[in-house]
């Protein structure tokens, strides 16, 4: 058993609030390095330049990681318009010479486009491998990147504010400023609640391409993922003065928080026992459960089919 303050047994879910600069490995580092436990892994990844909401499994919870994974996400983005670069965001230089900008109504109107069930081509710059190797490594090194288009889902996508900002290219750099010799250029704030596998960056891009001006994504934010909203995130200094003063348990989630859309069902004594032992219980309900004994205990999952409740994972063993 934990003493008070530390990481329980069990772990749980933690939700960081990842700075802008850092990768999503080096969050898991640092919280890694707070918490003093080694099994610690970030359920999803979130760009460098990006900033927000990023789950963190610790302990035994990273074998509930891929329900994370799968969880809808929500941004707030900024796109700038009239701009585009070869990794669709600000890691690299404009591709190409800037164009006139759109107005915001011709931005919006193209919205409605993105809604749905859409194919989506990932980005060239992305974690994704091409052959065992990174995308974004062939990328960076010059190299083609062919990445085929998937399916998403975008539940929601909104125009939240727009406004102007002066641009230019100098010494193959883009430059911000206003006045003259400045190439006024738009920038969208929008609203983005979206499947998992959806890429932001690539979203501007295509949004850029309807418009025909090209776009690059100039900020994002990850507002929530599931359960774990921005407002509840913790930053990195706030969980090392938890760990150093004993209250890093109040910070968890548990475990089974990330599968709380699932359907329940509480044991029996006897049906707690042989599922303990990770033998299949007779019952009629299809498809994943969450068990839980008579005290509220967590028990696992089990997957129900042809009549029979098979253990999935077994959190509890006899």
């Amino acid at each position: 058993m934990a003493r008070d303050g530390e990481v329980p047994p069990d772990g749980g879910f933690l939700n960081v609030f990842k700075p802008i600069g850092a990768s999503s490995t080096q969050a898991v580092g640092r919280v890694r390095r707070a918490v003093g436990v080694r099994r610690v892994g970030h359920c999803g990844t979130l760009d460098p330049l990006a900033w927000g909401v990023l789950p963190i499994a610790v302990g035994r919870a990273t074998r509930f990681s891929r329900y994370v994974l799968e969880m809808p996400k929500s941004y707030v983005a900024t796109v700038l318009f009239g701009v585009d670069t070869p990794s669709h965001d600000l890691e690299t230089q404009p591709s190409a010479e800037l164009l006139p900008s759109p107005e915001p109504k011709s931005v919006e109107q193209v919205l409605p486009a993105f809604v749905g069930e859409i194919e989506q081509r990932p980005p060239a710059y992305s974690a994704l491998r091409v052959g065992g190797v990174r995308a974004y490594r062939s990328a960076r090194a010059g190299r083609r990147v062919d990445l085929p288009p998937r399916q998403v889902h975008i539940r929601t996508l909104n125009l939240l504010a727009a406004g102007r900002i002066g641009v230019r290219v100098a010494d193959g750099r883009l430059h911000f400023g206003s006045g003259s010799g400045w190439q006024d250029a738009l920038l969208a704030g929008l609203h983005v609640e979206c499947s998992s596998g959806t890429y932001i960056r690539a979203l501007a891009r295509d949004l850029g391409a309807m418009v025909g001006c090209g776009a690059t994504l100039f900020g994002l934010i990850r507002t929530r993922v599931g359960p774990f909203t921005l407002g509840g995130a913790t930053e990195m200094w706030q969980l090392a003065v938890a760990a150093q003063d004993g209250f890093l348990d109040t910070l968890l989630y548990a475990p089974d928080t990330v599968v709380e859309h699932l359907p329940s069902a509480v044991l029996s004594e006897r049906d707690c026992s042989e599922f303990g032992h990770g033998r299949s219980l007779t019952r009629m309900a299809s498809g994943m459960h969450r068990l839980y004994d008579g005290r509220g205990s967590f028990l696992g999952l089990a997957n129900g089919q042809a009549g029979s409740w098979s253990p999935s994972v077994v959190w509890k063993p006899a």
